[in-house]
């Protein structure tokens, strides 16, 4: 006798035991079609039965070609099974057809002989046709997408500062040092007999402290355990984050509150001295030029570097000898990936604010850092009940550029220099 398979017992037949079995529903679905057309056959003398049994016979018809085509198509299904488009669960969901209309219209059948009133059913049966995603599928994707590892970051800033400058780790919390304020008198040569030349020195204390910068990500213990690199990732990012606000807080900060005092608001401003108001069509390559003067003219001999922003630098390049002569300025020398004019090389940086430059030596910065980079996962309030964990990142430090060094540093703005220059 013919017993109709669960859904779960479905999903657990191979390709063979599949096609075995819906053979064999087919061909019990067709007796039991045949069983009911013969049981109203019976009841003559009956008002329906003329018009049920033309009904009957109709749809009996129909569904053996139904159940013909079906049969045909086990090739198919099978075809499916083996390449993985089509599971028993498929099929499973599928379950139904003949069998459930006439085991819900069982009571009907059974009245139908002697009773005047009419009924119609459907069968319900899905015509075999093209298998399309939009038709045949339901409940989500098929071909699974590949995705790609791990996650396409934001294009960030490079740090530029913070690896150029000397660095030194201290464990106290302020930094102070002394510097010279004033010298008087002046050696001179002394004659035989006469007093010797006395000179002194004035000295001052200054200090600063030290400021934190912080960052931090508060993530669910469902994002952390769900996504294997969530965790690494997300520290790796804080860090990044963190070191971005401190490279541009070395090369901009403020110097109040709990802004660093960044080198550029240290640094010395642009002074024309005596090229001013006489440099013929002065442009951007002068200004730098005599800021770079500036700076050996106040007794500093390192090695110099020019700070812009990259649309600066690409102003510079494009910088003409002249109005009437096109050619290029022939001091500006490309070397691997960096610019250089006059030799000095020309850090580019989006930390810069377009139009302003700086320019100095790098080695009279000093960075002291009371702690590097540091991660912890924590608790914070309502973390716990909430299944929320706090990552957090801290940097510990302070800019110093001694007193006496701030001419080393000098800085402006293109438009404002230019016009210095310029010819009047």
């Amino acid at each position: 006798m013919f017993k109709v398979k669960s859904a779960e017992e479905l999903k657990g037949m191979n390709s063979e035991e599949l096609h075995a079995y819906y053979v064999e529903k087919l061909n019990h679905e067709k007796k039991e079609l045949e069983v009911r057309v013969k049981s109203l056959e019976d009841a003559k003398g009956t008002e329906k039965f003329e018009e049920l049994s033309k009904e009957i016979k109709s749809l009996k018809d129909d569904n053996l070609k139904t159940l013909r085509l079906a049969v045909k198509e086990q090739g198919l299904v099978i075809d499916g099974l083996k390449n993985g488009s089509i599971t028993g669960s498929k099929i499973a969901e599928a379950e139904g057809t003949i069998e459930k209309v006439l085991r819900d219209n069982e009571a009907k059948f059974k009245n139908a002989a002697g009773s005047k009133e009419e009924f119609k059913f459907d069968l319900n049966l899905k015509a075999v046709g093209d298998m399309t995603f939009a038709a045949n599928l339901s409940g989500g994707n098929m071909p699974q997408a590949q995705r790609l590892d791990g996650i396409n970051n934001i294009a960030e800033t490079p740090n530029a500062i913070y690896p150029i400058i000397p660095k030194i780790s201290t464990n106290r919390n302020v930094i102070d040092w002394v510097y010279e304020t004033a010298q008087e008198g002046a050696a001179a040569g002394t004659a035989e007999g006469v007093l010797k030349n006395q000179i002194d020195n004035n000295f001052v204390v200054t200090s600063v402290s030290l400021l934190k910068q912080t960052a931090y990500f508060k993530v669910s213990t469902e994002m952390l355990a769900d996504v294997s690199f969530m965790a690494s990732w997300l520290r790796n990012k804080l860090i990044v984050r963190l070191m971005l606000r401190v490279d541009s807080q070395i090369l901009l900060g403020g110097g109040t509150g709990t802004d660093l005092n960044g080198i550029y608001t240290q640094a010395t401003a642009f002074a024309a001295g005596t090229f001013a108001l006489a440099v013929d069509n002065a442009n951007d390559v002068d200004s730098l030029v005599v800021a770079m003067n500036q700076i050996r003219l106040a007794n500093h001999g390192g090695n110099l570097t020019i700070v812009m922003h990259p649309s600066d630098v690409t102003n510079l390049k494009l910088i003409k000898l002249s109005a009437s002569d096109k050619r290029y300025v022939d001091r500006l020398l490309q070397v691997g990936s960096t610019m250089r004019l006059d030799g000095v090389p020309i850090l580019e940086t989006t930390e810069m604010v377009a139009g302003t430059f700086l320019v100095g030596d790098m080695t009279k910065a000093l960075l002291a850092e009371r702690e590097a980079v540091t991660v912890e996962v924590g608790l914070d309030s309502g973390d716990f009940l909430k299944n929320m964990r706090s990552i957090l990142a801290e940097w510990r430090g302070e800019v110093i550029i001694q007193n006496n060094e701030t001419t080393a540093f000098v800085k402006g703005t293109f438009a404002t220099t230019n016009a210095a220059l310029e010819t009047a």
